[in-house]
């Protein structure tokens, strides 16, 4: 080959590979918000749980009274609670300034939760993690610590968290007040492990309808066609499931007020209610991506759109009561 040709060869091959990075870099890119300036207690924690050494980040406002409620905030499949954490922008660190309440990120085993899908072969899964042990843990180790109203103790779950956060209330209602979850849906019975006790806890919903991970019509849970977690139920059946264990009706369907100019979501709002109290909420995010809906970080675009009209962290303390 004439030396030019070589040449030619070796640049095109450097501009591939510069091209393919730029890719890259645009698709999976999520800057982290900025960090926050209030005072807060922070720190790791561990316990011992069946053997194995478990974790979670411990965030409180330093001005908090005994008995706030605490919330905890569990990570997607193959995340972190340090990556959750920043890839929200910190929001619940100011949710919790603002609102007052103990804020606890909690770690899985391996970065995947034993959430109760049967079709998994991550070890949280293969060698029967007790992750419900570990969140009563995790509850007791924060009372002790903290003072907290163990009666308030709610849950924010992200993609596989949004399952173990169905599991938790599924499994443990007695313990856990309310939960929200973000891009996951109740898996179909052949693909359940998890054992319902049939009581009511009340549940948020946020799941995008063009969402590349979880359907939002039911359907195979896959990551862009790998790693098979089996089928779950549609958006609308996992609302209607808590719907009839807390007794409520449909009573409002609302479209959000649209976010910015340019943002081609929109975001229709559906509340059942009981007496007067909304005890399910479904936020179908029309054309939204797997992403947590909030103002102060970006999510990867290769995990789809995230819409402006809806600040998800914001909403599940509302539905909170806090």
């Amino acid at each position: 080959m004439a030396p030019g040709f070589q040449t030619l060869a070796v640049l095109s091959v450097a501009l591939l590979f510069l091209l393919a990075g730029s890719l890259a870099f645009f698709w999976l890119y999520a800057p982290a918000g900025a960090p926050l300036d209030a005072v807060f207690d922070t720190g790791t924690r561990s316990l011992q749980v069946d053997g194995h050494e478990r974790s979670y980040l411990v965030h409180a406002p330093q001005y908090l009274q005994p008995h706030s409620p605490l919330v905890i905030v569990l990570h997607g499949s193959g995340q972190t609670a340090a990556a959750l954490q920043k890839s929200t922008g910190y929001a619940f660190e100011r949710l919790a300034g603002q609102r007052r309440f103990t804020l606890v990120y909690a770690n899985a085993f391996g970065k995947h939760w034993n959430d109760g899908r049967k079709t998994a072969s991550h070890p949280a899964r293969a060698q029967g993690i007790d992750d419900k042990a570990f969140i009563a843990a995790l509850i007791a180790g924060v009372a002790a610590e903290r003072g907290i109203d163990t009666s308030r103790v709610f849950v924010f779950g992200y993609s596989g968290g949004g399952h173990m956060a169905f599991r938790l209330a599924q499994e443990m209602p007695g313990r856990i007040a309310a939960i929200a979850v973000v891009a996951a849906n109740i898996p179909t019975l052949g693909n359940s492990i998890t054992e319902p006790l049939g009581q009511a806890v009340p549940a948020m919903i946020v799941n995008g309808t063009d969402d590349p991970i979880n359907p939002y019509d039911g359907g195979r849970v896959t990551l862009f066609g790998f790693g098979d977690r089996g089928e779950v139920q549609s958006s609308r059946a996992s609302a209607d499931y808590f719907a009839r264990l807390n007794g409520a009706h449909l009573a409002q369907t609302v479209e959000l007020p649209p976010g910015d100019p340019a943002d081609r979501t929109r975001v229709v709002k559906q509340t059942w209610t009981a007496g007067r109290q909304a005890r399910v909420v479904l936020y179908s995010v029309r054309r939204g991506g797997h992403v947590i809906p909030q103002p102060h970080g970006r999510s990867a675009r290769l995990l789809g759109r995230k819409t402006t009209a809806l600040d998800a962290p914001k909403a599940a303390c509302e539905f909170f009561g806090l």
